[in-house]
């Protein structure tokens, strides 16, 4: 197949609930040929850490089950988009 260039598009939601989770994110992944939309990501920053993302999830009767995985190199380019965004946010409020 190769490499197929993608772009991302990370829309920023603030959290309006105070804890843990600062923010949401939904990303648009931008294929040559169409694209995909993935809604729901967590920002997430405890006291006196680094923030990171969570990935969308559903809770059920006794745990949270993931929506959607990513794992390598497309994994780490959706993260490092989320957070890069989230910083942008940040540094305009």
């Amino acid at each position: 197949m190769g490499n197929i260039e993608i772009k991302f598009d990370v829309r920023i939601r603030p959290s309006e609930r105070p804890g843990a989770v600062k923010a949401y994110a939904d990303v648009r992944l931008l294929l040559p040929n169409g694209e995909l939309e993935i809604i729901g990501f967590a920002i997430i920053q405890q006291p006196d850490q680094k923030p990171f993302v969570g990935f969308p999830q559903n809770k059920g009767r006794n745990r949270f089950f993931p929506v959607v995985e990513a794992k390598g190199e497309t994994r780490e380019r959706i993260v490092e988009a989320i957070l890069q965004s989230y910083r942008e946010a940040e540094a305009r409020n």
